[in-house]
């Protein structure tokens, strides 16, 4: 009889090989299947084992009638005299899996009986030594490991809201009773929500909806804190402004007031055309937050008595993109790249003197990382593609344990084992629909699948975003993250075909066809990949880390963006020397192209023109152009009007020529344009729940 063939959950006996459960001096027969499956949670105690899992290793790809796992683990609840409302031995995770909350007693192989067998007893001796000696050994070294590596586990999962409204910026108060939350009631007009960990009561804390980020309170608890932006360019809003009018600034509320009825924020930082990232406030009216300052991104101070903002860290051939602040220790973590590639923690006083600076430790390809100090300050909680982490202040990083890999945000309980998170997912699709008239192609219905604003060729639940066609040729070229993460993908009508195989992670935005429409150029973990369509790939070494292509002209070459010399910096190649030259110019999304102007928008959607020449530093504002949906196609501009909801056609001076035809709610972002078809990016579901893990 093996080792795992008997042992205890608790106070119940379970018994492989008899398949039966003893509680009590009482014997009760247990189907097989039913055990096998309490084996494997028991195997994996205090860790969630998946749906898909469970299947797997129990029914080995047969048949079963529906619900069969469901019944299995109501069945184990009866036996164990477990209450599913109330689970003290088996927790539900919902959508994932099930987990075995307690911990297991394994009873050791059985010798046969009747056989006795004799050792000397200096053997017996020896043999004693030898175990105690092996055991101390074990012992030591496991606590060494443990040191070396601590383990970090998810143990439960808890449905905080269950609205199909989309939610962000969760965060817990400083005594840890309530939890804050944005609550969206448009596109990306939001509520600031609050909820009673303890009664369950939600109240609305905004008196007006707006777009509000970076939530969270102060640290005595009285206010909450965020920024609040004037435009939004993700769908129409009742007092729309033009784009070059938007601007940040950072409001308050007083936390007990608002619980008690809606409140008016007062502003405490005035409204600035340079967009204002994660305040937190500080003693006496101050006030921190990340801002542009010139081509550096930097952490800033603003006192709100005598009005003034001052710098607090810069640091130089680094760029800053995230940090956080704790209260107690009064100190900052800031998070920066340098210029080769290298992800940087800098733990700074509160005057913004640097204590000391070491490199993320991580196996994974470092995307931007979301922090937040743990409930001592002597850790960072760190969010990287959708994983929760341990960020230790000396940069190494440690995983946690868990099925979840959707994680936006997290943030751990001030004095309890549990972290408040944003979980959730982002299913947009790709479309081809006519320049001109409506589009005449009905939908088929599938189950469970939402409906779409338009028919979605390369149908599938990851994100497809950015299609784009090919020069002299049919296939449309497009990316997804349907493989695991990002890559590029061809459609020829019938089917999606894999191109790139990018090995580590990293997020892609934007690539550009060749001219001749047998290459394509993409930015992968920071490098410059151009690939043919037979599967090859040229990698073109930079002089700084790379971010997106933006485009690949025939006579200039391909225009990309670095991290330097400050963000999203537009830099030119020339193909034929090799040579990078860099444009006085950040913060640049896309461009486009003529043989006379470069056209180019910012992240707010302002679109710019200027001439071709790289020294040149003044350029024009084009307020009629929308520049998160824009397309330059043959010697016209084709924008998304936020005003009309209209495709509408523009000449090169931005000067109206013609509405074309409404687009559908969800689906304005186009990005490309051939013949007498458009293509564009459709959303599909965007799902963000707050949920409370217990580590």
């Amino acid at each position: 009889m093996s080792t795992t063939q008997r042992f205890y959950i608790k106070e119940h006996l379970i018994d492989l090989s008899r398949s039966e459960v003893t509680f009590a001096q009482q014997s009760i027969k247990v189907e097989p299947k039913v055990l096998q499956v309490l084996l494997l949670l028991a195997q994996n105690a205090q860790e969630v084992v998946s749906h898909q899992q469970i299947m797997e290793e129990v029914w080995k790809g047969s048949e079963v009638v529906p619900n069969a796992l469901q019944r299995c683990i109501a069945r184990l609840r009866k036996v164990l005299g477990d209450d599913a409302k109330s689970p003290r031995i088996i927790a539900t995770h919902p959508k994932i899996g099930y987990r075995l909350m307690v911990d297991v007693q394994w009873l050791p192989q059985t010798t046969r009986q009747g056989i006795t067998i004799a050792s000397p007893p200096n053997l017996k001796t020896l043999g004693f030594i030898g175990i105690t000696l092996l055991l101390v050994l074990t012992i030591v070294l496991g606590i060494w490991q443990s040191m070396k590596t601590p383990k970090q586990s998810i143990h439960s999962l808890k449905q905080i809201t269950y609205t199909d409204a989309f939610e962000s910026d969760a965060t817990y108060s400083p005594d840890g009773l309530h939890i804050l939350f944005n609550r969206n009631v448009r596109a990306c007009q939001s509520h600031i929500w609050a909820k009673n960990l303890k009664t369950g009561v939600e109240s609305q804390l905004t008196k007006h909806p707006g777009f509000y980020r970076d939530t969270r309170f102060t640290p005595d608890g009285r206010s909450i804190i965020f920024t609040k932006q004037k435009s939004c360019h993700q769908d129409k809003i009742n007092a729309h402004e033009p784009l070059q009018a938007n601007c940040w600034q950072i409001d308050m509320i007083d936390f007990a007031e608002a619980l008690n009825a809606p409140q008016t924020a007062s502003v405490r930082y005035q409204c600035q055309n340079r967009a204002i990232e994660r305040p937190v406030a500080l003693a006496n009216h101050q006030y921190a937050f990340l801002s542009q300052q010139g081509n550096t991104r930097s952490l800033l101070k603003f006192n709100a008595i005598n009005q003034q903002t001052t710098k607090l860290f810069s640091p130089e051939q680094q760029t800053i993109y995230t940090y956080d602040y704790d209260p107690i220790k009064a100190q900052y973590a800031v998070l920066s790249y340098d210029h080769e590639s290298r992800h940087l923690l800098s733990l700074l006083n509160l005057h913004g003197e640097l204590l000391h600076q070491n490199q993320i430790d991580t196996h994974e390809e470092l995307g931007q990382l979301s922090i937040r100090f743990s409930a001592h300050g002597d850790a960072l909680l760190a969010v990287l593609n959708g994983k929760l982490y341990h960020l230790a202040l000396d940069g190494k990083t440690t995983p946690y344990h868990s099925a979840l890999h959707n994680i936006v945000s997290a943030q751990s309980h001030p004095t309890l084992p549990s972290i408040i998170a944003i979980q959730g997912t982002k299913d947009t699709d790709i479309a081809r629909i006519p320049l001109y008239g409506e589009q005449e192609t009905s939908i088929t219905q599938i189950m469970n699948q939402h409906v779409q604003p338009y028919p979605s060729f390369a149908r599938s639940k990851s994100r497809e975003k950015y299609p784009k066609f090919q020069q002299r040729g049919e296939l449309i070229a497009f990316i997804s993250a349907r493989s695991g993460h990002d890559q590029i993908w061809l459609w020829d009508g019938n089917q999606a075909t894999q191109l790139s195989y990018f090995s580590r992670p990293s997020k892609i935005e934007q690539f550009s066809w060749s001219p001749d429409g047998q290459k394509l150029a993409v930015v992968s973990n920071a490098k410059l990949n151009i690939l043919d369509l037979q599967g090859g790939t040229q990698i073109i070494k930079a002089p700084e880390p790379l971010i997106e292509v933006l485009n690949w002209h025939p006579h200039f070459g391909i225009l990309v963006t670095a991290l330097r010399p400050s963000a999203h910096a537009l830099w030119q190649l020339d193909l034929k020397t090799q040579v990078f030259t860099t444009y006085e110019m950040d913060d640049v999304q896309s461009t486009w192209l003529t043989d006379h102007a470069l056209y180019l928008s910012k992240f707010d959607g302002q679109v710019f023109k200027r001439t071709l020449r790289p020294e040149t530093t003044g350029y024009k504002p084009m307020p009629t152009l929308n520049g998160h949906s824009l397309v330059l196609y043959k010697q016209y501009f084709y924008s998304y009007d936020m005003k009309s909801d209209y495709l509408t056609q523009y000449d090169l001076n931005g000067e109206l020529i013609r509405k074309l035809k409404p687009l559908k709610p969800f689906a304005w972002k186009i990005s490309d344009i051939k013949g007498e078809h458009v293509l564009l990016e459709q959303l599909i579901e965007l799902n963000q729940d707050v949920v409370e893990l217990s580590i």
